[in-house]
């Protein structure tokens, strides 16, 4: 059992009574302290081998959840490989500067569309002119929230296919060069301007309180080339079903502070920082989507609706397609092992029922 789910479900009740939180902050933290418990349920397994039962409590599959995400995670992975194109593959990275998080965090369902759309249109702008490419791009973003101190530090991450379709859809264009995708500077510019823009239009009050300065100075967006895009979707995959941190980070935690561990991004030294109970929760919190909200989205002939523009890529770039049968539920299936006589010959037979669910959390009045 996942000790930091443990720590999040005995920590709610008392921070919820203290502190402000969101319904859907309240929601994933219901659902993490039902995790894998007798209020979710479950099933009972016999194994073939030594005739011993055993069982399991079904998970809450919450996205916020440390327990949860791992099958989703390998299932979306491989769903993602299995559309590699035959082409180089570039990682290209939105940062959204610091003057503007204060914004994303008050309002983070219209900050996020914000920061997708903006981002996207970015890149599709300057690819279409000539010198750069002169081509329609297709690419997947996934939206990352935290830095490694759990820090608001919302940007996202886009896998690009190295060309794009040109002449009206009707060929493929290939980059200029094979480790090179465009420039940066051109779409950062593009993407301050398109956010200036799309805030004030949005949320006029809050764009009204950025200061000048922020639409003065340069902006980042991080291009680099990352080969087959193989090792770019493995780095993604961990966004995408996860949550700001995980118990392989943790070092010590009990009621008054948690001490975590993490990378320093500068030097590269392995550093510990310790976070007072409340903080880190409220750090945590942060981190947890608005319902509705999707963290991976695509875009031009990458999106789901424009199929048929994909098929003509493939075509193009005479790609083999892959049918993979389908799967229960599109997860992997896991070989079941009796903890007991360690066969992997378990089998269900039974279902546990449900027990009554607690109370709600009843957070504080904003």
């Amino acid at each position: 059992m996942s000790a930091l789910a443990e720590w999040l479900g005995a920590q709610a009740p008392g921070y919820a009574c203290t502190h402000a939180i969101s319904p859907a902050q309240r929601r994933a933290l219901a659902a993490i302290a039902r995790c894998r418990t007798p209020e979710m349920g479950g099933r009972v397994y016999r194994c073939a081998h030594c005739t011993k039962h055993d069982f399991a409590y079904h998970s809450c599959h919450h996205r916020s959840c440390p327990r949860c995400g791992g099958a989703r995670t390998a299932a979306w992975t491989q769903r993602q490989r299995d559309r590699l194109l035959p082409v180089p593959y570039f990682m290209v990275t939105f940062t959204l500067p610091a003057p503007l998080r204060a914004i994303f965090a008050a309002e983070p369902k219209v900050m996020i569309d914000l920061l997708f759309g903006e981002s996207a249109r970015a890149l599709q702008s300057i690819a279409s002119l000539p010198k750069h490419l002169g081509a329609d791009l297709g690419m997947t973003g996934v939206l990352h929230t935290w830095g490694r101190q759990m820090q608001l530090h919302p940007h996202v991450h886009f896998i690009v296919p190295g060309g794009g379709l040109a002449e009206e859809g009707s060929a493929w264009r290939h980059t200029h060069k094979p480790a090179w995708l465009m420039p940066s500077a051109p779409v950062a510019a593009r993407f301050r301007q398109g956010m200036a823009a799309a805030l004030r239009a949005a949320l006029p009050s809050w764009h009204a309180q950025v200061p000048d300065s922020c639409w003065r100075k340069k902006w980042v967006v991080d291009i680099q080339h990352v080969g087959s895009g193989v090792a770019a979707i493995k780095y993604l995959a961990r966004y995408v079903q996860r949550t700001a941190i995980s118990d392989e980070r943790i070092r010590s935690m009990d009621a008054q502070s948690v001490r975590l561990g993490y990378r320093d991004s500068a030097s590269g030294e392995h550093k510990e920082c310790t976070l007072e109970a409340g903080e880190f929760m409220r750090r945590y919190l942060q981190h947890v989507l608005p319902a509705g909200v999707h963290r991976v989205r695509h875009f031009g002939w990458e999106h789901p609706a424009a199929w048929r523009r994909r098929r003509v890529v493939e075509t193009l770039l005479e790609v083999e397609i892959v049918v993979r049968p389908k799967q229960a539920e599109d997860v992997v299936q896991w070989h079941l092992v009796c903890p007991h006589c360690q066969a992997e010959s378990l089998r269900c037979v039974g279902t546990l029922p449900r027990v009554a669910r607690s109370p709600p959390f009843v957070s504080r009045a904003a």
